[in-house]
């Protein structure tokens, strides 16, 4: 309807086609009730994660390093664990991270520049 002339559509808002595009061919903007939803953003000197986790407690939340990227692990019931890999551009084992969660949101800060000397596989949470 809108495709061949533009300026005849009644509703045409600028960018809202490319909008649309990019959110169905995101597979992170589709919220599943029994996962991890992950949102990723890149700053100039560091990488954020955040995930919404709305029915958890800091205590129930464990971030581990991988070869390519971060585990999230997340306690439901006892024997009943969530857990989302999330690849990276950069290997993160020997970068400074810092990860708080508040309210039931999870926010991961990767530095870019910033390294460690000793790589711990745990993510320890800052107060």
């Amino acid at each position: 309807m809108c495709a061949k002339k533009k300026k005849d559509c009644f509703l045409h808002v600028e960018g809202f086609e490319q909008w649309m595009d990019q959110f169905c061919s995101d597979p992170f903007a589709v919220q599943y009730p029994d996962g991890i939803c992950v949102d990723l953003f890149e700053t100039e000197l560091e990488y954020i994660l955040e995930a919404d986790l709305p029915t958890s407690c800091r205590q129930k939340v464990q971030i581990e390093k991988t070869n390519n990227g971060l585990r999230i692990l997340v306690a439901k019931e006892p024997g009943c664990v969530l857990e989302r890999d999330i690849g990276l551009p950069i290997n993160v084992m020997y970068k400074k991270m810092a990860a708080s969660f508040e309210n039931g949101f999870l926010e991961i800060h990767i530095s870019k520049t910033e390294t460690i000397q000793a790589t711990e596989p745990a993510i320890r949470f800052t107060d």
